[in-house]
């Protein structure tokens, strides 16, 4: 069963657009940095205008833990996060982790 975590944000009115795509590139290589295969950046193009999704896929919920575990950890990614905070450039819409459910 496929799992997918999703990260939903909203650029904040007179955000520099550039700077919140970088700290989303920087997002994604913490991730990747701890094993995750592919984070991928999307851009809301219907419903949610304007909004940003960061997507990470892993193939269970146990290669998900591998991942997460040590990310949660990592003093990097805790800098990281508070950094996006102070910053004030964007606001977490949401968060999403999906199980693949089985069709007949």
């Amino acid at each position: 069963m496929a799992y997918e975590a999703r990260y939903v944000l909203r650029p904040n009115p007179g955000a520099d657009l550039g700077a919140v795509i970088e700290a989303l590139k920087v997002g994604a290589a913490l991730w990747k940095k701890h094993g995750a295969p592919n984070p991928q950046l999307w851009s809301v193009a219907a419903g949610e205008l304007g909004n940003y999704v960061l997507t990470v896929q892993f193939e269970n919920a146990a290669a998900y833990a591998k991942v997460t575990d040590p990310l949660s950890a990592d003093p990097e990614f805790r800098r990281w996060q508070a950094d996006n905070v102070r910053s004030g450039a964007f606001t977490w819409v949401r968060s999403n982790l999906m199980r693949e459910l089985p069709l007949p």
